[in-house]
Order: C-alpha cells, then structure tokens, then sequence
C-alpha cells in the first residue's frame, strides 16, 4: 500500500485542503466587508448622512430584539 494512500494521509490532505478554502473564504470575506465600507461612505458623502442619524439609526436597529442578539453573536465571534 502507497503511504500517500494512507487514511492519515488523506486526513491530512482534508484537512490542508479545508484550512487552504477558510483562508480563500476569509480573503473574499475582507475583501467583500471592504468594498462595503467604501459604498457606504460614498453614500453616506452623497446623501449628506451624518455620524449623528447613522448611529441613530444603528440605536434604532440594535433596539429589536433579533438585532440585538445578532450584534452579541458578531462581537462574540470578534472577541480577543
């Protein structure tokens, strides 16, 4: 039997290969959440929204009960 057709090769292999996909997902994930922060401020510029109505309006949001548990999960997930 070949060692490269090994299960613990072929687990390694997986795993290599799952760990490569995260980092390409973490990538498009950055590069996605970049792209959205320049539209928003093009907006925000165009449309003469200030810091003041965006963080009323973000108050507003986290105010909802599902908001508010989405926000704690995200900065969950963004801890240290």
């Amino acid at each position: 039997m070949d060692l490269h057709d090994s299960p613990t090769s072929r687990a390694i292999q997986a795993a290599a290969r799952q760990a490569q996909r995260a980092r390409r997902a973490e990538t498009v994930r950055l590069r996605q959440r970049a792209a959205l922060l320049e539209l928003l401020a093009q907006t925000m510029a165009e449309l003469h929204i200030s810091m003041a109505e965006l963080n009323a309006a973000r108050r507003a949001l986290a105010s909802s009960p599902a908001a508010a548990a989405a926000t704690d999960d995200y900065l969950d997930k963004t801890r240290d």
